[in-house]
């Protein structure tokens, strides 16, 4: 297995910059992101194994689009747009299992797995079109690292090259390999930006994230831009000062940490003697561009995806999972099923620990679950401030600092996809020279 790591790099060699305060406050911003981003980008859907046999089916939305994925009788998959071909009803939502096909509730169209059309009643007092006609709309679907991915475009380019920058990483923790034990759906008061953002930087967890200190040594984070998408590494334990790469790290403090992780994952039958140290003390924190973000262990992982609530600018729709190294020998435990969370009643990390560790999650360990719960809970009490007050600052610009250089590039990717003579140069970002445009490597 391929443990390299990619030339990450201090928040030294990156750039400071201005975010406007309108990319997250206003509705004609919103709509444009509608327009221009979710029908033309690659996004995470679910996992391969949500859809473990032919007939099931899972709907997916993003602003006002909806498509189902529907696993096939020969074990691939298709995704189709969420609409009747006749007069445009949603033909289903949530998920479900359909072996027969799937069936309009309107006027009882129905369509088989592969989505032509097996049945439309009084078929002949329609104009004359063949099957093709009254198809299901195809939507790109493909597979990467366990997770389905969808494109609603036409001229999506191939996922592979999609992902190509980030799959020797992904391939580093044999993500397909891993099963999702927790999955919790939140609304958060904030726009879906500000909520992606507070997991792209470390540069708050002195101040939020107390608990995490002196472990966490934020100001040796390291960086990298890897296409759309970015990495980010926390160091843990105390550091060689002489090191100058992230392999040369270690440090005896830092040995005993691996060699906790290592015995964490043996519980489980998983033998990580040839993983580096670094993946095995440090936090890889990655955002697979636009809206999913995850922390990385060697024996667990914590998963986002971040999605706009309909047209509300100051709400967002936020799936947390959580992953585990399923024991070895032991059948594949079933993906969880999602659950909501109303955090009015409820905080995120009380629901997680009524919940707590299933018997096949040995690897994960408590420690790292209760590490979850509390960071979260403190992200969640102050990332709807965060949002409030956007809405009454005096400034018309957000500061960035170097070390939030993950936020800056992830912007300038999304401004590539809102570009027109409609997009306002005041709705842009800005680097600290005040230069707008990005540098596609």
């Amino acid at each position: 297995m391929n443990q390299a790591i990619p030339a990450v790099r201090v928040a030294d060699e990156f750039e400071a910059g201005f975010l406007p305060r309108s990319r997250f406050v206003s509705r004609d911003f919103l709509a444009l992101e509608n327009e221009r981003l979710w029908p033309r980008v690659w996004q995470v859907v679910c996992r391969e194994a949500d859809l473990p046999q032919a007939g099931d089916w899972l709907e997916y939305e993003v602003a006002d689009l909806s498509a189902l994925v529907v696993r096939q009788s020969d074990g691939s998959l298709r995704a189709f747009r969420n609409s009747c071909p006749h007069r445009g009803n949603r033909i289903a939502c949530g998920s479900g299992r359909a072996a027969a096909g799937l069936r309009c509730a309107f006027h009882g169209w129905s369509w088989k797995l592969d989505g032509s059309p097996s049945s439309v009643p009084n078929r002949s007092d329609l104009p004359a079109l063949d099957d093709s006609s009254l198809a299901l709309s195809d939507v790109a679907v493909g597979c990467a690292a366990g997770f389905v991915f969808i494109n609603f475009s036409p001229d999506a380019v191939a996922l592979s090259e999609f992902v190509a920058p980030l799959s020797a990483e992904l391939g580093a923790y044999r993500f397909d390999e891993w099963v999702c034990f927790s999955s919790r759906r939140l609304v958060v008061p904030s726009n879906w930006k500000t909520c992606l953002d507070a997991f792209q930087e470390v540069y708050h967890v002195a101040a939020i994230h107390p608990q995490l200190l002196p472990g966490l040594k934020t100001r040796a984070s390291r960086f990298d831009f890897l296409g759309p998408h970015s990495m980010m590494v926390n160091p843990n334990g105390e550091l060689d000062p002489s090191a100058a790469s992230v392999d040369d790290w270690g440090s005896e403090e830092r040995s005993l940490y691996a060699a906790a992780a290592r015995e964490r994952a043996s519980r489980g039958g998983h033998d990580l003697t040839e993983m580096i140290e670094s993946r095995l003390v440090d936090s890889y924190q990655y955002h697979i561009f636009p809206n999913v973000s995850f922390n990385t262990h060697a024996t667990g992982c914590q998963a986002f995806r971040f999605r706009p609530n309909g047209d509300d600018p100051d709400t967002c729709l936020l799936d947390v999972w959580l992953f585990e190294q399923p024991a070895r020998g032991e059948d594949r435990p079933p993906e969880a099923t999602p659950r909501d969370v109303d955090l009015q009643v409820e905080s995120y990390g009380t629901s997680l620990r009524q919940q707590g560790l299933p018997e096949s999650a040995l690897s994960f360990g408590e420690e790292l679950l209760e590490t979850y719960a509390l960071a979260l809970d403190q992200d969640f009490e102050r990332i709807p401030e965060v949002q409030r007050g956007l809405r009454t600052s005096g400034r018309q610009d957000l500061l960035l600092n170097r070390q939030e250089c993950r936020i800056l590039n992830w912007n300038r990717v999304l401004d590539e996809y809102l570009a027109g003579s409609d997009f306002s140069p005041m709705d842009r970002v800005r680097g600290e020279n005040g230069d707008g445009d990005r540098d596609v490597e």
